[in-house]
């Protein structure tokens, strides 16, 4: 369902999910931002909302109408400081302040802008339940739309899967979602599943010599809502650390469907909370 967030109804890499599900609405495939669909059940007791993630060249996904949209959320939701990586870059809102130093009031309201996914994604939601008042409902998508996911599922207290998704619990507390003390994210059944040669997922796709940095995009955060649930492919497929492991056809192809039968001697990976995780830890952030 993550996969087919991607593909229009009748494109040639869509996942067949079987009988047992129906896709009974497209969402945002006549406009240029937030995209996916929505899978229900044959009985409509359980909704599945899918969200699609970045399209672009870099991420081996391939351009489209949302690119640029999809672009904007990466560099609002997760760098440190509006995408300020050096003085070369432009910066996508205003809280700068100089040297290390950035507006924490600043970042935390441009959060609120009507081109951001996480309202727009809310209100699927919220229509998506008035239209099935008695589903189960799951989020789920890969990368950008894993995080929305994820956020989503922190908001509403709904069950999310997210695939190789950037951290997102710095966006969620800049958003002033549910944190520790008030909630404790290892009760949240949220879960981040991603393996140890993704960049994106494990947030270190930045600094000068990385692809994002010559895409544009400041992949800056690493930290994630809920569970991580890490399958070590550098152990077991000899994989290292590659931009080209991020794209969600060759998780499905090479990693989550032969785990645990075809690839010898692996189980799937205990799902655990980063307690420790910290982002942005050279930055200082103010009040001004």
């Amino acid at each position: 369902m993550s996969s087919n967030a991607y593909e229009p109804l009748d494109g040639k890499k869509w996942e067949y999910l079987g009988d047992k599900w129906r896709n009974d609405t497209g969402i945002g495939w006549d406009s240029d931002g937030i995209r996916g669909y929505v899978f229900a059940s044959e009985k409509n007791d359980t909704v599945v909302i899918s969200f699609k993630g970045t399209s672009a060249s870099l991420f081996m996904v391939g351009g489209s109408p949302t690119s640029a949209k999809d672009k904007l959320n990466d560099n609002r939701l997760f760098s440190c400081c509006c995408a300020r990586v050096d003085y070369s870059w432009k910066t996508v809102c205003g809280c700068y302040s100089g040297g290390k130093n950035c507006n924490i009031t600043c970042l935390q309201d441009s959060l609120q802008s009507d081109d951001l996914y996480f309202l727009s994604a809310a209100k699927i939601i919220m229509d998506v339940a008035e239209n099935y008042p008695d589903a189960y409902m799951v989020l789920t998508g890969h990368s950008l739309g894993g995080s929305i996911a994820a956020l989503m599922g922190l908001t509403f207290g709904i069950p999310a899967v997210a695939f190789e998704a950037p951290g997102d619990l710095l966006a969620a507390k800049r958003l002033h979602l549910p944190m520790p003390p008030a909630i404790d994210h290892s009760d949240l059944p949220i879960y981040h599943i991603g393996h140890n040669a993704d960049p994106i997922f494990l947030g270190t796709c930045n600094g000068a010599s990385s692809s994002c940095y010559y895409g544009g995009y400041a992949m800056e955060s690493k930290c994630h809502i809920g569970k991580e649930c890490t399958f070590d492919v550098v152990k077991h497929l000899k994989w290292s650390q590659d931009i080209r492991h991020h794209r969600i056809l060759e998780v499905l192809d090479l990693v989550l469907r032969p785990w645990g039968t075809e690839i010898e001697n692996t189980t799937i990976p205990i799902c655990t909370t980063n307690k420790d995780c910290q982002d942005c830890d050279a930055w200082n952030f103010i009040d001004e």
